[in-house]
């Protein structure tokens, strides 16, 4: 009968080479990720603003009619709250 063979122990420059390549390949994974990610928020981000514009054109706002209201709205809250 055959002997069943034994693995062969890795050195330590196989085993730090292979760790490397992990490394390399998750940090390219991560990388694309966090690419994929802008990618969504920049979607986001533009569909959010083709809504506010829609808003504004609907309603004959324009972007100072907006900023004024908003601001209008905070000092409110702010004296709401020192109240």
């Amino acid at each position: 009968m055959a002997r069943p063979r034994t693995r062969a122990r890795k050195t330590y420059e196989e085993l730090l080479a292979e760790n490397e390549e992990k490394l390399k390949k998750h940090t390219e994974a991560v990388s694309l990720l966090r690419q994929e990610r802008e990618e969504l928020l920049k979607a986001k981000r533009d569909e959010e603003m083709q809504e506010l514009y829609a808003y504004m054109q609907e309603n004959q706002l324009s972007a100072g009619d907006i900023i004024a209201s908003l601001q209008n709205q905070s000092s409110m809250e702010e004296e709401r709250a020192a109240s």
